[in-house]
């Protein structure tokens, strides 16, 4: 009874707070945000038209802009930040704003009563495990916006049709490229051109995953010479091999990423390594019929975990704010406000961290999109950023010749791991590079729930 009432209190307050933001007098606040324009769309606006309809007198502006980390940067020159800003990882090195202070760790919107449900509060709703980009130390810095999920895509009508299976196990993913060769077909394309997002986080990282989850954070970790490690030289080899066997689809994977993907449209590949962003990017080019579906990474043996790589398009808090009741109350609409959130999902039609996010909103996205997120709150597929680009962002050009040299043959397994690890020596060396620090712990728990 104690408990019971102990609740009930907590609720009559949760709706007091609710209601006296509701009546309080806004005019003269201002909250300020500032977007990239990219895939994500506008998504900012139906969270800041909720909160002028929910604040009265509260006045939003939002500036959508290619140009988003310039203009950031000159506006942190200015010591005129905005409270909130969502720019390109690629344009803006959001590490750097995190150890520099000017990033505001996210641990104060966490006990925020959510917009459904007062009862819980945002702690209880995150998926935590979608949010390891921007994990440092024991504090959250950066938000999802939208969460792009990587994997292998395939066409389930060419399936039935071939009278192909689909691949369980590692074996059984090879034995299906001799089918595919047979029919004219490869069994695998990833791009090369910019390998070092898509043959890196989207191919070479679930594969590696599959093989020794420490690997894979050595290699975050900048250990030294962690690219000698056999689980590493492991995934460099079964890669190999399958180029050996004539499986993948070396031409193509050279071409800009439009032309690519069209190879794979035209029925020409059965896997093919991207993120969630494929349906939507190829709008107009999908022949009749075609079933575009996700596969979870195949893991060495059945039953083992598979892993994929999330790509998250972030948001930051400034740490200079002064308006941090205002920010509770972004975020607060944005993960918990059924309304609002489904405007935020028909946007941007990919997912956001919110714990059985296909259950209630799943209907709203993309089948193929939809497929990974099922698997994923399932804890059928365990999700992990790939940090290295972030911690270390020269490492992305390097990485773009270097798959395209060992998928062109023109470079041995030996010779990709040597100048890795002659590039990581190079980091450790040098006093004046940021040393970062990728959280295992995350990953180790969900393995550990997986088990």
């Amino acid at each position: 009874m104690k408990k019971l009432l102990s609740l009930l209190l907590c609720l009559v307050l949760l709706g007091s707070v609710a209601s006296a933001l509701a009546q309080a007098d806004y005019t003269g606040r201002k909250l300020d945000v500032l977007f990239m324009v990219g895939g994500q769309g506008q998504m900012a606006d139906p969270i800041l038209d909720k909160l002028e309809e929910k604040l009265p007198g509260l006045e939003t502006t939002v500036i959508y802009d290619h140009m988003a980390a310039d203009i950031l940067r000159n506006r942190t020159l200015a010591n005129d930040m905005p409270d909130i800003f969502d720019v390109n990882q690629y344009f803006y090195n959001h590490m750097a704003a995190i150890d520099e202070g000017i990033v505001k760790p996210l641990d104060f919107i966490y006990d925020v009563p959510c917009v459904d449900d007062p009862s819980k509060t945002i702690r209880d709703i995150l998926n935590f495990q979608t949010m390891s980009i921007g994990h440092v130390g024991d504090h959250y810095y950066l938000m999802p916006d939208t969460l792009y999920t990587s994997g292998l895509w395939y066409d389930a009508k060419m399936f039935r049709d071939k009278g192909y299976e689909v691949p369980k196990t590692w074996d059984e993913f090879v034995a299906l490229g001799e089918k595919a060769k047979a029919d004219g077909k490869y069994l695998l394309l990833y791009t090369t051109k910019y390998g070092g997002e898509y043959f890196q986080q989207y191919w070479f990282d679930p594969l590696l995953l599959s093989l020794d989850v420490n690997a894979f954070g050595d290699i975050q970790n900048l250990k030294e010479n962690a690219w000698s490690n056999p689980a590493v030289r492991k995934a460099l080899e079964l890669t190999v091999d399958l180029i050996d066997k004539g499986y993948v689809d070396q031409v193509s994977g050279t071409l800009d990423i439009p032309e690519t993907q069209m190879e794979f449209c035209n029925g020409n590949v059965l896997f093919y390594a991207c993120g969630s962003w494929l349906e939507a990017e190829m709008a107009g080019n999908w022949p009749e019929g075609f079933e575009l579906t996700y596969l979870a990474f195949p893991p060495q043996k059945e039953g083992e975990p598979s892993y994929n790589i999330v790509a998250p398009v972030v948001s930051a808090v400034s740490a200079s704010t002064q308006n941090e009741d205002l920010v509770k109350e972004y975020y607060r609409y944005m993960l918990s406000d059924p309304e609002t959130t489904q405007k935020i999902v028909e946007t941007t039609l990919n997912g956001l961290p919110i714990k059985g996010f296909s259950e209630k909103y799943g209907h709203l996205l993309p089948a193929s999109v939809n497929s990974c997120w099922q698997q994923i709150d399932a804890g059928r597929v365990l999700s992990v950023g790939d940090s290295m680009p972030l911690f270390y962002n020269d490492c992305v050009d390097l990485l773009n010749d270097l798959s395209g040299a060992l998928t062109a043959k023109t470079m041995s397994v030996d010779e990709y791991i040597d100048t890795l690890n002659q590039y990581f020596a190079e980091k450790i060396a040098d006093e004046d590079v940021v040393k970062r620090h990728f959280d295992m712990e995350g990953i180790m728990e969900a393995l550990k729930e997986y088990r």
